[in-house]
């Protein structure tokens, strides 16, 4: 597994909002480097020129009512079409 060594320092506030970290994982380096580390087992398929951004607010419908979700960070995987 691929060590990160920032990666400790930015979770260890879990639960805190912690605007440090949301302007860390805006950068797409950072950002792939944490998806390879925690979904791909620090395999690095994710590339942070294959990232871009994408909105941070998206609209639903649960329980036939419109809801609005707001995210700290969003990207778009564009090599396959995926929001992370």
């Amino acid at each position: 597994m691929a060590f990160c060594p920032w990666l400790p320092t930015i979770y260890l506030n879990h639960g805190v909002k912690d605007i440090a970290e949301k302007n860390l994982e805006e950068f797409n380096d950072v950002f792939a480097d944490i998806v390879n580390v925690l979904l791909f087992n620090g395999n690095q398929l994710v590339q942070e020129n294959e990232l871009e951004t994408d909105t941070k607010d998206t609209m639903f419908k649960a329980d036939g009512e419109l809801h609005e979700q707001e995210r700290d960070v969003s990207k778009i995987w564009k090599n396959w079409e995926i929001r992370i």
